[in-house]
């Protein structure tokens, strides 16, 4: 009798130019493009995942952050099972952000678990950006969980998303 595959939605949210589609494309195609362009609406993904031999399969909805998208995300929201909320780690106007992004996730999907992932650290430069121990308290806020990855270098995004999707095959 073979068991059938859970599907998690996944939403990656925040700011334009935080890096959602980069991590996206990293994850999905391990490949990386300097100069990406800036997603139009919603872009779509999915990936097989294997984590404690476990098998799963994340469908993940890269939304588009630009300010004028943000009043037609909130119908994208709904039936979200997590929720990569990313920001730059060099820009901490990216993480205050998250805030108005959460709300609405809050408000189309009450179920949603939350995962804050620290994207581009390696440009992070000393005393400059969010720190870890900033990244991590914002996190704990909404008792979440939080990671600090490099779409670029490839740094932690494997890790990253294998760990949404332990979280949410234990939720």
């Amino acid at each position: 009798m073979s068991m059938r595959v859970p599907i998690y939605k996944t939403i990656l949210i925040g700011e334009g130019g935080v890096g959602k589609t980069s991590l996206t494309v990293r994850y999905t195609e391990n490949r990386f493009e300097e100069d990406m362009k800036m997603t139009i609406g919603v872009n779509f993904a999915s990936k097989k995942v294997k984590v404690d031999s476990t098998d799963a399969t994340l469908m993940l909805w890269d939304m588009g952050g630009q300010p004028r998208f943000r009043d037609v995300v909130g119908d994208y929201f709904r039936g979200a099972r997590a929720a990569i909320c990313v920001y730059d780690a060099t820009r901490f106007f990216s993480l205050e952000r998250l805030n108005d992004w959460i709300d609405r996730v809050k408000e189309n999907a009450p179920d949603c678990k939350f995962f804050f992932v620290a994207n581009k650290i390696d440009e992070r430069s000393n005393g400059f950006g969010v720190s870890p121990e900033d990244g991590t308290a914002f996190a704990q806020q909404f008792d979440a969980p939080m990671m600090e990855v490099s779409a670029k270098t490839g740094d932690g995004v494997t890790e990253m998303f294998e760990t949404v999707t332990r979280m949410l095959l234990n939720a």
